[in-house]
């Protein structure tokens, strides 16, 4: 069973990469308010969910020629970018990771080695105590 073990931007991640708090439309810092006493339950609900997708061999593969493959995540990951929005229906909360390829040529220390982009869309209800994330993973190869 693989288990990802988050970890701070590497030093080589791009700016744009480096955990960054975007806030989308003008009332966007009251989503961020909204969502922040409950971030660290969404992280751990995230934690699960990512466990989950790299453990299910329909949407993590076990086929080294199919993407993603399991055997290629080097088994940590780390934020890109959280993205704040007020919605009809609430607040949302965008919260994108990118996981890591095991090294396999010499110049990935140098320049990197992000494999796997995914996105976790987070649901909140004006005055709710508690946040969702919705069913799935958006996913990009990287």
């Amino acid at each position: 069973m693989t288990i990802l073990q988050r970890i701070a931007p590497p030093l080589w991640a791009p700016d744009f990469a480096r955990h960054r708090i975007l806030l989308d439309g003008p009332q966007a810092e009251k989503a961020r308010k909204a969502f922040a006493p409950l971030l660290s339950s969404l992280y751990e609900q995230l934690q699960r969910r990512l466990d989950a997708y790299v453990n299910d061999p329909e949407q993590c593969f076990p086929e080294i020629d199919a993407f993603p493959c399991r055997n290629n995540l080097a088994g940590t990951y780390y934020i890109e970018s959280e993205t704040y929005e007020v919605c009809d229906e609430g607040y949302r909360l965008w919260i994108q990771v990118r996981c890591q390829e095991k090294p396999s040529h010499p110049d990935q220390q140098e320049r990197g080695y992000d494999y796997l982009g995914l996105e976790a869309i987070c649901s909140l209800a004006p005055g709710g105590r508690e946040a969702f994330i919705d069913e799935g993973f958006n996913s990009s190869s990287i």
